[in-house]
C-alpha cells in the first residue's frame, strides 16, 4: 500500500510536455541551429532570433486559424480547442526570441566602422513587446482570468494578439515592398495571417448566425 501511494505521487509529480513546452523547444532548437550556421558569435545569435521570429509568426497563424478550421474541417476537428494553448506557446516562444536578441545585443561586435549593441530602439521594442507577451500570457491564464474576470481577460488577449498580428502583417508589407523585392517569408506571412484573420471572420459570423436561427 505504501509503495501504490509512493508511485501515485510520484506520477502525480512528473513534468508534462504540454504543447507551449514543446513549441519552446522547437524554438530553442531553431535557435541554436542558426548560431551553428552562422557561428556561434553576436551574428549566430541574431540569425538564430531571426529564424525564431519567423517561427512564431506560423504559430500564431496556427493559433488564429485552430479554432475555425476545427469548426469547418471535419478531420481538423480536434484543433477547435488548441487555440489557448497555441497562444501560450507562441507567448512561450516570444520569450526565446527576446533571450536571443538581448544575448545578441549585449554582445557587442564590432561591423565595420559601427558596432552593434542594444540601442535605444532595440530597448524599446523589447520592453514594449515584452510588455505585452506578459499581458498575453497572464490573460491565458485561468487563474488570472478566475481574479479579473473572462471579460477583462478576453479583453487582454484580444489586445495583445492584434498587436503581434499587426506587428507581423505591417513589417512584412514594408519589408517586401522594400528596396530588396519582395521576400518569399514575409509574403508568405501576410498571406497567412490575412487568410487566419478572414477565417476568424468567417467562424465568428457563421456561430452567430446558427445561434440566432437556432
Amino acid at each position: 500500500m505504501v509503495l501504490l501511494d509512493q508511485n501515485q505521487v510520484h506520477i502525480t509529480h512528473r513534468p508534462r510536455l504540454t504543447l507551449p513546452l514543446l513549441l519552446a523547444l522547437a524554438a530553442l532548437a531553431l535557435g541554436f541551429a542558426g548560431l551553428a550556421a552562422r557561428g556561434f558569435d553576436a551574428a549566430g545569435m541574431r540569425f538564430g532570433a531571426q529564424l525564431i521570429w519567423r517561427f512564431d509568426a506560423f504559430v500564431l497563424f496556427a493559433a488564429l486559424a485552430a479554432r475555425p478550421a476545427g469548426q469547418f474541417i471535419a478531420p481538423l476537428r480536434p484543433l477547435a480547442d488548441k487555440g489557448r494553448p497555441l497562444l501560450q506557446g507562441f507567448a512561450a516562444v516570444m520569450g526565446v526570441f527576446f533571450a536571443f536578441l538581448l544575448v545578441s545585443g549585449l554582445s557587442a561586435m564590432p561591423d565595420g566602422v559601427a558596432s552593434w549593441g542594444v540601442t535605444a530602439g532595440m530597448t524599446a521594442f523589447i520592453l514594449f513587446t515584452g510588455a505585452v507577451t506578459l499581458v498575453l500570457w497572464a490573460s491565458l491564464s485561468r487563474r488570472f482570468c478566475e481574479a479579473v474576470g473572462v471579460r477583462a481577460c478576453r479583453a487582454m488577449t484580444g489586445m495583445a494578439v492584434v498587436y503581434f498580428w499587426l506587428c507581423y502583417v505591417l513589417l512584412g508589407v514594408a519589408l517586401s515592398s522594400g528596396q530588396g523585392g519582395p521576400s518569399l517569408f514575409h509574403s508568405a506571412s501576410v498571406i497567412f495571417l490575412l487568410a487566419a484573420l478572414i477565417a476568424r471572420i468567417a467562424g465568428r459570423f457563421f456561430t452567430v448566425r446558427n445561434r440566432t436561427m437556432a
